[in-house]
Parts: structure tokens; C-alpha cells; sequence
């Protein structure tokens, strides 16, 4: 028996022994060949195996390394590849040089990539950096002020709420001028798609922190390959991707509140005893003797002791939280990234609140050398709660204006005051507490991004790649009026319920081949040709009902007493596309490139439905001539040049067909009617962008510019031109007119101080003037506020111009003439002009970041000058026409007395002159600065990292939209007001203040 232990354990010895031998342990650090200093996050495979490991904090690393393996491969990103023999060595340390055709940077670019040197159109980008860990819901908003020539507009603080993104101008009339957006290779359905709530912007559904970079498109050399769908830009975005190496966890936090970003002075209201002293004199001035007069301020409130500041109960201090947690890694065949994320958001107005819940998942395998295969899939639900916006009653933003300070939301028993019978009670106008806690309008949007893939590479250079994308759509919108106050009390109650499901699909092949041409060795060629096709479907139902029980618990359409029979409705749209590009490249010095693309569209007529667009473009490595080896200082300097021609398509689905519509019936008989006259002629607006830029870099770029210059002309604009009545209908869409757009983009990148204390900045600068150059037949249309005439901007106001107030009498004057010759005070012998435009003459962004000993402190601030904005809703805060409304404190600064100067006119009560009626008095200079982030941090230092196993911890305090910058004192707004410069009650933008904490390992 003892001799048997012993063999077994002689056995086991043995074994253990082989097995100690099979493996062995390598360490060692990876530095920066540069600057010696360690390097965290290298990559450390054993080659041929799953086996791999990751450099901590200092550059340091340990992997078992199997007795059959015998070589280490480091990697990291920006740097050169490095494989190392191990043979009997337990300790390599390693130094990697930087990779300089990758610090050339790969550049995203549509349906591929390229290395700026091949470069030859309009592309910029933004980082990870830029994008990671802010307190924003839509990755649209984090554009503003980053990218030269991208116009980014908040028109509401709502979260989530669309930006408004132009590039490089206003692209068209009444077709769209969004940019075109693509993820990860798929074409997304973008903007609000929404029909009950404020907004549903789709794009909140994408987690910026799974974002790696975005590109966006500019110029023809770039965006024509996307054809008919490139005219106003193309957004590239991609997401984040494993890499090889030990798993690596992160995971991000945010606290923190949101208020009101900006109340200007002059957006400020009157008191209870200044509303009261102001209805007082408006009284006198028409007629009203003292009795009369304390006999109405008695029944507006006088000695009732109410002064109800309405701004302070509608808005708030909202919280704001933000929960990331992802994973990445794999070996050589097969790289994850995975994330999880909850964002969470009220806004500073009551009943405005947003929360997303989002995932993804990302996977890459290489099969072998010749195969490889990858999916991306992301997923979110976004819960969203919006108040009514606009002119409606129920707009807690208007209600701050129209309800009075002498009114209270609360009777003395403390209940919420709904009465509708005294003037100091709610008949025209709601209590917005009450509707906010009672009535209901919110939304449940579950969006469902993903695509998969596969490429061959069928011999060297030449490669072959195919993949189907789905971007999927499923939105619930409910909208509940309580039976007891507001728009619900004339139906006893009244609800709605929406249902809209979007089916977009994207398939994709592309053939690439990337070759020498044979006997000249400097001469290289990249070549791709592809197919791809596009469908989107749309079904959405209708439900409403009146008459509900008495009771807000109840809220369903199915509880009510009287439904309305369910509708439904459904379109469509689809494209089918060949496209091919190519560049070619001489001694790394000059570049020609080109593009092809023929659309064919569902949304245009037999006559029109394909279409053809194209590019050519060029550039000169300047930098890379002998003559050029001289300049030391000189490091980059590219010439580039394109022209070419894309489209734009953006227009209803059968906009095209002449359609009968149904249910119109005549004496009880069925009948139908035409209802959309149609036009097959319609085609595709043309955009033909011409481009010049230069690049410079100084000092191994540590000091880059980029310039371009631009003109963009769109010509075969669609508008509706009026017709004759007879046809029984009033318009017909067709393609006329033509519109010009052109500016100047200057970027500057530097790295003035670059040692222990580090300084990082950027500037970019753009103009734009947009020109309508042809019109229907040469004739002014006016729209609205604006006139649309030839030589002038698309949104230039038309408007009766302001001349003050007269001194003697306190009436109100404008001009009678352009020319300011002759005055009146009847507003309607005054001449409508073109006035100033919403369009800024230029704006940008500049931004900074300090480092010294772990700490770090960005600020990105962001300018807009040059363009005017209205309040739309001032004709009622402002003179005696409407008196039973709050107004602004403005008229504090009332004529009085003859000899008064004042720009503000005679108050009289119910007096209808038309004082504050449109005109140039309610203009306001839109230029603004603002403080769009702030931020400073804190890296724990690796001697501490190393101690709790740890790669990574940062601690953050961040400010957003802290400090405004107005140009204007007379503006009673937000200057962010939209690119049509109209501020229509909406929610305020938000300033934020959060508290962060970011941790790896």
C-alpha cells in the first residue's frame, strides 16, 4: 500500500513537473522609444495562441508563455507593431516607436478608409475624447463647435431634442437640408419622427460613449459617392471595436442638476405691484376715471397680497445621471466590445424628463488570413416625458408671460386653483402645475441598430466585402387631457394614442482592389465599384376617445366612454444604387481622385427616377518635393482641389403621383377625389459643391491649419408655385430656382507647451453666405416673416422697420419708406423691407486643455455672429393691445410724459395700434459666446493604481453651458434660437453641473 502512495505520488510529481515546464511566466515594461515613459494598455498576445495579457498604468506586463510558443507580439494603437522572440528570455522590455502612416491617420470616408496623404477632399474629424462622458442625451449635440463649417443649433432645451445641423449652409428651399447619417456602414433614419410629443430625435438613441469617431463630409471628393442623398453633408459615425488583449473593464458615472442656461435682463417680468401700477396708467391713458380704474385693479388682484413668480414654479433644478459600463478584448481571431448605459435626465421646466437605457455589442473574428466575418448591434428604449410646446395653453414656458402675477396656482386650502370663472382664475389659460401632475403626453421609443458582415481577401490588395444593416423603429406616443382643467374639459377628457414602426434595411457589396501599376513602382491605385440597395417601411395606427371617467387615475383610451374607430396608414420608399470610386497616387506627392454613383429612387417618377452624380478631386503633397526637404519648419503642406455633382431627394414619398383619396362622400354614397395633384417630371435638387483647401503643418505638426474655400450652388430647388384654383388645387411642386452657397473653414490645431505641464488648442472659423440666385419666374415670395427674392439670403426677414417713439404724443412709429425719409404711426402704411437675415455671417468654436501632475482642465467655448432673432411670442408681452397678460419688464422704461426718449410706447389698456405687431423694434441681434463645457479632472497616479489593480481613475467636475455671452441688451431670450432665428416658447436651453468618476481595469 506505501509503495503504492509512492508511485502515485512519484507520478504526480512527475506530471507537475511537465506541466511547470510546459509554461513559464515573461514580464517586463513597454515604453514610449521617445520619451522612455511607460505605456498603458499594450497589447501583449502570444502569438499563435488566445494567450495575452495588457500593460498596466506604468507599461509593465506578466504572461504565461506555453513551452510551444515562442515569439510575444505588442500592439497599440499610434504606434508600430512590434514581434518579439522569446526563447529563453523571462524578462523583455520593449520600446515602440510611434507609427507615423498611422499618426497620418486613417480617415473614415464613405465606403472605406484613406491615409490623409491620399486625401483629396473636405473631411474632418472628432475623437472619442471629444465625445465620451458628456452630460448630453443625442450625439448631435457634442458637434457644436468642433467641426469648422458645421453649424450646430439648439432650438430646445428639451432632452434629446434634434439639433439643427447645417453644413455649410442651407441646401435647399422646402426640400431637407439635414445632413445624410451613416453608423457603422448603415443608413439611419434621423430627426423626429414623432406626431404627439415635442420630440423624438432618434439619434438619442445611440450612446455617445460607444462612439470612436465621427467624420463628417463636406465637399464633393467626399460626399457624391453617397449621390442623390450627399447635397447637405454626409456624418459618418462608427463605433467603438474590440482589440486584442486581456479583457478590459470600464465603467463612467455622472451627478449632477440642470437649470435654465440663460434668462436675459431683458426676458425679465413685472411684479404683482408693477403689473398692477402698469394696468393702473393703461386705464387712465384710455379714458377710464379713478373709480373706474380701482374698480378694475380690484378685480385683477389689487391687495389680494398674491405676487406669483410663474418662471420660478414652471422651472426648476433638475438631476441629471449617467451609469457606463463596457467591456473589450479578445485574442487574434476574435475582438468584443460591449457596453451597457443609463442615462437619465429632467429638464429645468417641469413635466420634462428623458431615460435611456441602451446596449450594444460588437464583434470581429478573423477566420484566417483570407476571411474574416463581424456584427455590431445596438439597442436603447427611451422613455420620454414632454409638456406642450408653442402657443399652446398648456406650454408651461408661455405660461410664465401670459398667467398674471396676481394669480395663485393654489387655493387657501392648498389645493391647486382650477376655477374658470374670474378673471384671476384659469378660463383662457391653464394652471400648469395642475396639467403637469393630470395630464400625460410621453413616449416609449425602442430603437434597434445593427448590421453584419464578411470580406474576402480573394488575393493580395483585392478584396471583397458584403453587409445588411437594419436600423429598426417601434414608437408609442400617449397623450392623455384630464376632464377637469384644460383642453380636455369641452370632451369630457380626451386621449390619444399613436403607434409608428420603421423597417429601414441597407445591403452593401463592395469590390476593392488596391494595387502597384506594374513597371511604375511609385504609381499605386485604389479601386472600388459596389451595389447597394435601401428600404425603408413605415406602419403607423390611430386611436382617440372622449368622454373619461372622473378621475385622473384612469387614463386609457379604453376606459372612456366614447371611442373613435382605429386608423391606419402606411409608405414607403426604397433606392437602388451602383457606385465605383478610385484614386491614384504618384511618389506618395500628388493625388487624382474620382467617384460615380447612379441613384435610382422610388420618391421621383418614371421620368426622373435614376439619377447620376459624380466627382473628381486632386491634391499636391507639397511637402513630400525635394525642394521642400529644406524647410525644416514645414512639416505638412497638401494642396486639394474637387468638383463635382450630388443630390438631394429629400422630399415626400409619392410626392410625385397623382393620387384619389376616399371617403369623401356626398349623400350617403361613397366618393373619392383627387387629393394630391403630383408632377412625374420631379427630380433630384442638383448640388454642385467646387472646393480649394490647404493644409499646413509647422514643427512635425505640432502646429496644423487647414483652410478651404467653397462654393456650392444648388440649382432645380423644388418649390410650390400657385396655379390656378380650378384645378382644384392651389399649388404643384416642380423643380425651379437656384440657390448659392459660399464660405471660408479655417481649423488651427496647436501643442504650444508640450513637457510636464502640457497645453492643447484648437480654433476653427467659418463663414457662410447663402444667395438665391434664380427664382420661379423672377417673383418675390413672401413666407411668413421672410422674403424669398433673388440676390438675397433664404432667410432674410421682411418686415416694417421700427423708428421709435414719438416724443410728444408716445405713439409708436415706423418708417414709411426703405429709405427712412418719412415717418407714420399707422403700422399699416409703413413698407415691408428686407431686413438682416437668420443666418450668421460666421461662427465657430475654440477650445483648450491644460495638464500638469494628473490634473486636467478643457473648456470649449463656441461663438455665433451676424444673424438676428425674434421672440415670437413678444406681441403679447409687450404694450396695452393684450393687457391681460404678464409683460416684460421692459416697459419700466414706458413713455410717460411728452419729452420723454424711450424706444417704448404710451401704455394703453386693450389699445389696438399695432405697436407690438412684427417689425424691426422686435429684432435682436442673435451674436453670442458661450462656455460650452468646462472641465476639470483628476488621473490617480500608477504608484497608486498599481496598489488597488487598477488601470485607470479619473474624478471630474464638469460645467455645460455655464456662462452666456449676449451682444444684444435689448434680447428677452435665449440667443440659440434656431437656424430660422424664431423663438417659439420653447423649452430654455440647459446649463449643467455634474460631478464624474471614470474607472478602468
Amino acid at each position: 500500500m506505501k509503495r503504492s502512495l509512492l508511485i502515485c505520488f512519484a507520478l504526480m510529481f512527475a506530471l507537475l513537473q511537465q506541466a511547470l515546464a510546459q509554461s513559464k511566466t515573461v514580464s517586463g515594461i513597454v515604453t514610449d522609444q521617445a520619451t522612455g515613459q511607460g505605456l498603458p494598455g499594450v497589447s501583449v498576445i502570444v502569438k499563435g495562441t488566445t494567450v495575452g495579457a495588457a500593460t498596466s498604468a506604468d507599461g509593465s506586463y506578466a504572461v504565461n508563455v506555453p513551452a510551444n510558443a515562442n515569439t510575444l507580439v505588442f500592439r497599440y494603437i499610434g504606434y508600430e507593431t512590434k514581434e518579439v522572440p522569446v526563447g529563453g528570455q523571462s524578462v523583455i522590455n520593449v520600446t515602440l516607436a510611434i507609427d507615423n502612416e498611422q499618426l497620418s491617420e486613417v480617415v473614415i470616408t464613405g465606403y472605406g478608409s484613406t491615409v490623409e496623404k491620399e486625401l483629396t477632399g473636405s473631411v474632418a474629424s472628432v475623437g472619442a475624447e471629444e465625445l465620451e462622458d458628456r452630460p448630453v442625451a443625442s450625439v448631435d449635440q457634442l458637434l457644436q463647435g468642433q467641426v469648422a463649417g458645421l453649424q450646430s443649433v439648439g432650438a430646445s432645451g428639451q432632452p434629446g431634442a434634434s439639433q439643427e445641423i447645417r453644413i455649410r449652409g442651407i441646401g435647399s428651399i422646402n426640400a431637407g437640408s439635414n445632413p445624410l447619417y451613416v453608423v457603422d456602414g448603415v443608413i439611419i433614419n434621423t430627426g423626429d419622427v414623432s406626431r404627439l410629443t415635442t420630440t423624438s430625435n432618434q439619434l438619442a438613441g445611440i450612446n455617445p460613449n460607444d462612439i470612436e469617431s465621427i467624420s463628417v463630409l463636406k465637399d464633393a471628393a467626399s460626399t457624391s459617392i453617397y449621390g442623390s442623398r450627399g447635397a447637405n453633408g454626409v456624418i459618418l459615425i462608427t463605433t467603438k471595436k474590440g482589440r486584442a488583449g486581456k479583457t478590459k473593464f470600464n465603467f463612467s458615472t455622472e451627478q449632477g442638476y440642470t437649470e435654465v442656461a440663460k434668462v436675459p435682463d431683458a426676458g425679465e417680468f413685472l411684479t404683482a405691484e408693477q403689473w398692477l401700477e402698469l394696468t393702473g396708467e393703461g386705464l387712465a391713458n384710455a379714458g377710464a376715471d379713478q373709480a373706474t380704474v380701482d374698480e378694475y385693479l380690484g378685480l385683477f388682484g389689487q391687495g389680494n397680497g398674491i405676487d406669483t413668480d410663474w418662471r420660478d414654479l414652471v422651472t426648476r433644478r433638475g438631476t441629471q445621471q449617467t451609469y457606463n459600463l463596457s467591456a473589450s478584448g479578445g485574442n487574434e481571431k476574435t475582438r468584443f466590445y460591449a457596453s451597457a448605459g443609463l442615462f437619465d435626465q429632467e429638464a429645468p421646466v417641469i413635466g420634462s424628463e428623458l431615460r435611456r437605457i441602451s446596449g450594444s455589442l460588437n464583434l470581429n473574428h478573423t477566420v484566417n488570413d483570407k476571411i474574416d466575418f463581424f456584427t455590431t448591434l445596438t439597442a436603447s428604449n427611451i422613455g420620454q416625458n414632454t409638456p406642450s410646446n408653442g402657443g399652446a395653453f398648456a406650454n408651461p414656458v408661455g405660461a410664465i408671460g401670459f398667467l398674471l402675477p396676481t394669480q395663485s396656482p393654489y387655493n387657501a386650502d392648498g389645493s391647486y386653483n382650477i376655477s374658470q370663472e374670474g378673471i384671476l382664475d384659469f378660463g383662457g389659460n391653464y394652471n400648469p402645475l395642475y396639467l403637469v401632475e393630470n395630464d400625460k403626453r410621453d413616449l416609449s421609443n425602442t430603437k434597434i441598430l445593427g448590421s453584419a458582415g464578411a470580406g474576402w481577401n480573394i488575393i493580395k490588395g483585392l478584396r471583397f466585402s458584403t453587409q445588411v444593416g437594419v436600423d429598426y423603429i417601434n414608437l408609442e406616443e400617449r397623450m392623455y387631457w384630464n376632464p377637469f382643467h384644460g383642453d380636455g374639459t369641452n370632451y369630457g377628457g380626451y386621449g390619444f394614442d399613436y403607434y409608428t414602426r420603421i423597417f429601414n434595411w441597407t445591403a452593401t457589396n463592395l469590390l476593392n482592389y488596391r494595387f502597384t501599376v506594374p513597371g511604375v513602382e511609385k504609381l499605386t491605385a485604389d479601386v472600388t465599384v459596389g451595389y447597394e440597395a435601401q428600404e425603408s417601411n413605415e406602419y403607423r395606427i390611430t386611436s382617440s376617445a372622449t368622454n373619461f371617467p372622473p378621475t385622473t387615475a384612469l387614463t386609457g383610451t379604453v376606459v372612456a366612454a366614447s371611442p373613435s374607430e382605429a386608423s391606419a396608414s402606411g409608405n414607403d420608399y426604397s433606392f437602388s444604387s451602383v457606385l465605383s470610386r478610385a484614386n491614384i497616387t504618384y511618389a506618395d506627392k500628388y493625388v487624382l481622385s474620382g467617384s460615380f454613383r447612379r441613384d435610382g429612387s422610388s420618391r421621383f417618377g418614371s421620368e426622373n427616377r435614376y439619377g447620376n452624380f459624380w466627382s473628381i478631386g486632386a491634391s499636391w503633397n507639397v511637402d513630400e518635393e525635394a525642394f521642400m526637404q529644406a524647410v525644416e519648419a514645414v512639416s505638412t503642406l497638401k494642396l486639394r482641389t474637387s468638383y463635382g455633382v450630388n443630390g438631394n431627394g429629400d422630399i415626400a414619398n409619392y410626392a410625385w403621383r397623382p393620387l384619389y383619396g376616399y371617403g369623401i362622400n356626398y349623400n350617403q354614397q361613397p366618393g373619392g377625389a383627387f387629393t394630391e395633384i403630383g408632377n412625374t417630371a420631379l427630380t433630384w435638387e442638383q448640388n454642385k459643391p467646387f472646393n480649394v483647401g490647404i493644409d499646413l503643418g509647422f514643427l512635425s505638426d505640432r502646429i496644423t491649419l487647414t483652410a478651404d474655400y467653397y462654393v456650392r450652388t444648388t440649382s432645380d430647388l423644388l418649390f410650390e408655385r400657385p396655379i390656378s384654383r380650378t384645378t382644384g388645387f392651389i399649388e404643384i411642386l416642380e423643380n425651379v430656382g437656384e440657390m448659392k452657397n459660399r464660405g471660408l473653414e479655417l481649423a488651427i490645431t496647436g501643442y504650444p507647451i508640450d513637457g510636464a505641464f502640457k497645453w492643447r488648442t484648437s480654433f476653427n472659423f467659418a463663414t457662410n453666405e447663402n444667395e438665391i440666385t434664380e427664382l420661379p419666374e423672377g417673383e418675390d415670395i413672401i413666407d411668413g416673416s421672410f422674403i424669398l427674392r433673388e440676390g438675397l439670403d433664404y432667410r432674410t426677414f421682411y418686415v416694417r422697420q421700427w423708428a421709435g417713439v414719438d416724443e410728444q404724443t408716445g405713439d409708436p412709429l415706423w418708417w414709411k419708406d426703405a429709405d427712412k425719409t418719412e415717418t407714420t404711426s399707422v403700422y399699416s402704411q409703413a413698407a415691408r423691407v428686407p431686413y438682416e437675415s437668420a443666418s450668421p455671417k460666421f461662427f465657430g468654436g475654440f477650445n483648450n486643455t491644460f495638464s500638469y501632475k494628473g490634473f486636467t482642465l478643457d473648456a470649449l467655448i463656441v461663438y455665433n455672429f451676424g444673424n438676428y432673432v425674434r421672440d415670437s411670442w413678444e406681441y403679447y408681452m409687450m404694450d396695452g393691445g393684450y393687457p391681460l397678460s404678464n409683460k416684460y419688464a421692459k416697459e419700466l422704461d414706458r413713455w410717460q410724459q411728452p419729452g420723454d426718449v424711450t424706444d417704448v410706447p404710451r401704455y394703453e389698456y386693450q389699445l389696438v395700434n399695432n405697436s407690438s405687431s412684427f417689425s424691426t423694434r422686435f429684432l435682436y441681434k442673435g451674436d453670442f459666446i458661450r462656455l460650452r463645457n468646462l472641465q476639470l479632472g483628476y488621473d490617480l497616479p500608477s504608484s497608486l493604481l498599481d496598489r488597488i489593480k487598477l488601470t485607470g481613475v479619473n474624478v471630474y467636475v464638469r460645467g455645460t453651458n455655464l456662462l452666456t455671452k449676449v451682444y444684444d441688451e435689448d434680447l428677452p431670450i435665449d440667443p440659440e434660437a434656431g437656424v430660422n432665428g424664431l423663438q417659439n416658447a420653447n423649452i430654455p436651453i440647459n446649463k449643467a453641473v455634474t460631478f464624474g468618476l471614470n474607472v478602468s481595469f
